[in-house]
């Protein structure tokens, strides 16, 4: 089956039809979310539920059944076979259809609501080997943190990597390492846990969150500051974070290698807390 929803229906995917005029088609104008499913429940579901009601009011889009999100994302999980499986949910809310102009419609639209649920993959192999990632100055714009479906420097940068043989690209503004295309980027220097802090800068992820509330039961010193492309020679272990990728290990930061090569001692003993609550969700 390959069911998806939209605006208050789930149908089959092929018969989803959405108006040219939809803002999110011309304009970019929307945000969105991606939840894991980890064949029994979501990680973290009420993280997702408010960064996305925050990135709707950023946007001044009003959805008046937000707080169906949850039920939406397990009705698509279920309806299409996936509750044994690890899968994620995607669901995006634009502004809606009107005749095409900059500001918004007045009197306002109802909102374009779409979701659909995929299986997903677990990156074992990098996990357990880590990954190499490119760095590139940064070319997005200001609001990083709204969950924008405005993506297109993200692509052009994600593809680039993809590209040059690495995993992901991480993004430097003005000196300093902010953030991957759809990851945040952690760095382990002179034993504490460094991550850049909340801003406009980056977008504050889910798993970003709960890798600070780890960290933090664990007694590893934490600082959310951010780390200079000087100080990268400094790095003794480095790791991504986020809904599809978990906790992969960085072992190749641009020209620098991380450590000797392979991931580190606490990036391990993350990961391995991170696999016990994810384990726990399983039915």
């Amino acid at each position: 089956m390959n069911i998806a929803y939209l605006n208050g229906q789930f149908l089959q995917k092929e018969l989803i039809l959405i108006s040219p005029d939809d803002r999110g088609f011309l304009f970019a104008d929307g945000i969105y979310e991606v939840v894991r499913w980890y064949q029994g429940d979501f990680y973290d579901i009420d993280s997702h539920l408010k960064r996305l009601k925050r990135s709707m009011k950023e946007l001044q889009i009003k959805w008046d059944e937000e707080d169906s999100f949850p039920n939406i994302l397990h009705e698509l999980i279920i309806r299409n076979g996936l509750e044994q499986q690890q899968s994620k949910v995607y669901l995006q809310v634009t502004r809606g259809c009107a005749p095409r102009t900059h500001s918004f419609p007045a009197p306002a639209v109802n909102p374009t609501v779409y979701a659909f649920a995929s299986s997903i993959k677990s990156g074992t192999k990098e996990i357990e080997s880590g990954v190499s990632v490119m760095l590139k100055k940064e070319m997005r714009w200001s609001r990083c943190d709204i969950k924008s479906i405005s993506l297109l420097p993200n692509t052009l940068s994600f593809q680039e990597a993809i590209e040059s043989g690495n995993y992901e690209c991480v993004f430097i503004r003005d000196g300093l390492v902010t953030e991957g295309t759809h990851s945040n980027i952690f760095f382990m220097k002179n034993g504490a846990l460094y991550t850049h802090p909340e801003s406009d800068h980056i977008l504050s992820g889910v798993t970003r969150k709960n890798v600070l509330r780890i960290a933090k039961s664990l007694d590893i010193p934490v600082y959310e500051e951010a780390v200079s492309e000087a100080m990268l020679g400094n790095i003794s272990e480095a790791f991504l974070t986020g809904t599809t990728v978990e906790v992969t290990p960085v072992t190749k930061l641009g020209k620098i290698i991380m450590g000797n090569g392979h991931p580190g001692p606490v990036t391990k003993i993350i990961i391995e807390k991170f696999k016990a609550e994810t384990s726990a969700l399983k039915g």
